[in-house]
């Protein structure tokens, strides 16, 4: 028997995490996935609700046991006075494997063989039970972000090409003699034009092509690398800093923009403010990653 872990079912588990969907709507094997993937520095409210469900996994619930580390509170056993909310959450899980509280067994987890196990590892305060390998199918942590960053072909660069010589023919709409030969006028040409067409009638113009002129003057200006953000279900031109640590993609700036979500003046200011910048930790601020205009992508792989 195998699990079948669907694009869909990944999506589900990502949006739990972040707080999008509810944790209390996911199958047992998204919860599965959720223990796995889950930053345990964001609190354990969604998992004081899980090991009280009995459609809770005995797999599941083991791997969250492990996950919270229990060796560590050896020396805590017995004491009645610990606040600690990892420690009262392990303390009921102990609790329910004791009682054989969990019905489903479905998949498997062997604590001796996980990473949460090793030499130095204490046992001596770990129940019996604890420390079994549950029965079921091994379904290791997958990946959530499915997604690399690579370079674009041969079409897609010809692509970027036209898009940024339509960029051009849309500023001198109402700037006839702009010409692209210098990024800071470029950038305030962007800004007047979009000031310019919000709440007129666009007609054929595309006027999101701006983004691409845009992208090209983090291009020329700061070196940034054209690239593509593959994901399962299509690729997103942007482009990129040297570190592959940030980058920006073609369907944001003018998107959040010529709408009112965002003040034009964002367009220069985050190209002004990524001057220099190889990560978020070195901006003044960060107010653009929450508003998608600035993506963290030192996790993702890349491909030549």
């Amino acid at each position: 028997m195998t699990i079948t872990f669907t694009r869909r079912n990944k999506n589900k588990v990502s949006d739990a995490i972040d707080g999008k969907v509810s944790y209390k709507k996911l199958t047992a094997e998204e919860w599965h996935q959720f223990v796995q993937n889950y930053n345990y520095d964001d609190g354990n409210a969604p998992f004081e609700w899980l090991i009280r469900q009995k459609i809770c996994d005995k797999g599941t619930a083991l791997c969250l046991y492990w996950h919270l580390q229990p060796d560590f509170y050896c020396h805590e056993k017995n004491k009645t006075d610990i606040i600690d909310q990892d420690y009262l959450l392990i303390q009921e899980i102990e609790k329910n494997f004791s009682d054989n509280f969990y019905e489903s067994e479905q998949f498997s987890f062997d604590p001796i063989e996980s990473d949460f196990f090793d030499s130095s590892t204490n046992t001596a305060c770990i129940p019996k039970i604890m420390l079994e390998k549950t029965n079921g199918i091994l379904f290791n942590r997958i990946e959530l972000e499915v997604a690399f960053l690579r370079n674009p072909n041969e079409k897609e660069l010809k692509t970027i090409d036209k898009k940024v010589k339509n960029a051009v023919l849309i500023i001198q709409e109402i700037m006839p003699d702009f010409v692209y030969d210098n990024t800071e006028v470029a950038i305030d040409a962007i800004v007047k034009s979009v000031e310019y067409w919000k709440g007129k009638d666009l007609g054929k113009m595309t006027i999101k092509n701006l983004s691409y002129l845009w992208l090209d003057c983090l291009h020329k200006k700061y070196e940034w690398d054209w690239i593509m953000w593959d994901w399962e279900t299509g690729a997103s031109f942007g482009v990129t800093n040297k570190t592959k640590e940030l980058t920006c993609l073609a369907d944001t700036i003018i998107n959040h923009t010529i709408d009112d979500f965002q003040p034009t003046s964002i367009i220069s200011d985050l190209f002004k403010e990524l001057n220099g910048i190889s990560n978020i930790m070195e901006m003044k601020r960060d107010p653009y990653s929450g508003i998608g205009l600035l993506f963290s992508s030192d996790h993702l792989a890349f491909y030549e």
